[in-house]
């Protein structure tokens, strides 16, 4: 029943706020959140990100750096912006690998 409650909050703050994104922290949130909005064709985008939780070896130290790289590789700073969004040059091969769909 919690569930329900939360799922009904999502829902309210999304139809008084309108976002274009939800970025939902977390694998749950975005099952979560994904069960909500990703089957629909209308409503806002839902992006995935790495929760930081302390347990995770590497999110202490690196989560900033993931977090942006996901953040970017999935469009995210793009669309907030809008074409005033200037994308650093990514020098890592790694990085546009990782970034890409293929």
């Amino acid at each position: 029943k919690m569930m329900s409650v939360c799922d009904m909050h999502v829902i309210d703050l999304v139809d008084i706020l309108k976002p274009s994104v939800i970025v939902a922290v977390g694998g749950f949130a975005f099952e979560q959140v994904g069960k909500l909005f990703c089957s629909t064709e209308v409503g806002p985008m839902v992006f995935p990100l790495l929760h930081p939780a302390p347990s995770n070896p590497v999110t202490p130290k690196r989560w900033t750096a993931i977090a942006n790289d996901q953040m970017a590789c999935a469009g995210v700073p793009q669309i907030i912006a809008g074409s005033e969004y200037v994308a650093s040059a990514v020098k890592d091969e790694k990085k546009k690998k990782r970034c890409s769909k293929d």
